[in-house]
């Protein structure tokens, strides 16, 4: 019996100590990982979100990213409402279409309500785009017209994904 309790710990002893080693092992791979990608990207890593990554490339002066910053704060103030609003329809499009009634004029009317509110976030873009445009130099004008839109960007990266 003596045999078998000492055994037994012996084994669990084992066990514990060599996931410890494993726990260790991947805490030091995680961190590996972490600092390559720090490494690989920078003090630009803060501009990785919106609009910010293409005008990295535009070689902007301060006082010109400030108030593109300000351009597009002002621009987020406005679609956050209406982007959250047509999240909503979207739930309610997907309440509506799988209920046991098929309403397919509630349905209509949502989808017409969702096509006004892409319309209304897609011109307060242009127009956020065009004030940006506004204050670069021709140089600069030229690289800003030459960048994809963010749709065409995900497609892209979509593309290239499926092709691995």
């Amino acid at each position: 019996m003596r045999q078998i309790i000492t055994s037994t710990f012996l084994l669990l002893l084992i066990g514990t100590v060599t996931v410890q080693a494993q726990r260790s092992n991947e805490q030091e791979r995680r961190k590996e990982i972490k600092e390559r990608f720090e490494k690989r990207n920078g003090p630009q890593m803060e501009m990785r979100r919106g609009q910010q990554p293409m005008l990295a490339h535009l070689d902007l002066n301060d006082d010109q990213k400030e108030q593109i910053k300000g351009i597009m704060l002002e621009g987020k103030k406005v679609t956050l409402p209406l982007e959250n609003q047509l999240r909503e329809k979207k739930a309610r499009l997907r309440t509506l279409s799988s209920g046991d009634e098929y309403d397919v004029s509630a349905l209509n009317s949502v989808v017409d309500e969702m096509a006004e509110l892409q319309a209304s976030i897609k011109k307060i873009h242009i127009a956020k785009k065009g004030e940006i445009r506004a204050l670069l130099n021709d140089e600069q004008k030229i690289m800003f017209d030459s960048m994809p839109d963010k749709p065409q960007r995900v497609m892209k990266r979509t593309l290239v994904r499926n092709r691995r």
